[in-house]
């Protein structure tokens, strides 16, 4: 996922890193993003356990 635009949006600073670190945060970032997904997925899950078990034991 690499741009071939290497310019600077307007009104935004160009960054001092390397392109080593640019990748590691890139990386780091969509490990972040997706365990902010899984935890997401995680809690939706149990919101529906809770749910089909409250159904079920409600009669």
């Amino acid at each position: 996922m690499e741009t071939k635009d290497k310019r600077t949006p307007t009104g935004l600073s160009p960054s001092a890193d390397s392109p080593e670190k640019k990748k590691r945060k890139i990386v780091a970032g969509r490990g972040l993003a997706l365990f902010i997904a899984g935890f997401g997925l995680m809690a939706f899950a149990l919101y529906l356990f809770i749910v089909v078990y409250g159904v079920t034991t409600s009669e």
